[in-house]
């Protein structure tokens, strides 16, 4: 069964996930904004699906326990965001993420996860520096934020106070984000996955694209 669900997103991972990202940006834009924004649970799910089985076996113990960790830690993150205001400023999520833990949505953990390890894997492409590479996946991971918080709110994700994400928010994701990288490093996942850097582009295009439609 593994092995079946190894070759499958090795083999389609790929297209699968074209099909469901581009076909959402035009259900989005030209359709129903709302019924295909609630289907992002559900995407990230089968995305982190995926990427994982489109990983190197030998190193599925580690990528299972890097999963759980930047789980844990976004989760957490958004959890005390939510309550406290830090690090990210005032905020409260909307119900398109689907179930909520007080008042956090299960899958956040999911999104940290496929973000971080994308971002994680292009860095290493570019410079062998452990140092660099932490510092420029962060910057990453904060640049693709760039592209989602003005859709935030319309997307029915979540919603500022001040109705526009503020530095603040920036500077905790980055925060954030350097722990999860960090975290990456120290286990030691050396593995390339060809499908996760490509994930980060996909969904990239997906946020630009959406901007300009929308």
């Amino acid at each position: 069964m593994l092995d079946t669900l190894a070759r499958f997103s090795k083999q389609y991972g790929i297209y699968v996930l074209l099909a469901f990202h581009f076909f959402g940006v035009i259900m989005m834009a030209f359709y129903d904004l709302d019924l295909f924004a609630s289907f992002t649970p559900g995407n990230l799910i089968l995305s982190a699906l995926i990427l994982f089985f489109a990983s190197e076996r030998r190193e599925w113990k580690k990528l299972a326990i890097f999963f759980s960790l930047s789980y844990l830690i976004g989760y957490l993150a958004e959890l005390i965001g939510t309550q406290t205001g830090f690090p990210f400023g005032e905020y409260w999520y909307l119900p398109h993420l689907g179930p909520q833990l007080i008042g956090v949505p299960l899958v956040i953990g999911v999104n940290w996860f496929l973000i971080a390890y994308s971002a994680a894997l292009w860095t290493r492409k570019f410079s062998p520096n452990s140092v660099v590479q932490v510092l420029v996946a962060s910057a990453l991971m904060v640049g693709l934020d760039l592209f989602i918080e003005p859709l935030c709110e319309r997307l029915g994700f979540w919603a500022w106070a001040d109705k526009i994400a503020p530095w603040q928010n920036y500077l905790g994701w980055y925060g954030v984000s350097m722990i999860v990288q960090l975290i990456f490093k120290a286990l030691k996942i050396n593995a390339d996955n060809a499908l996760a850097r490509w994930y980060f582009v996909m969904v990239t295009l997906f946020f630009i694209m959406l901007n300009l439609l929308l």
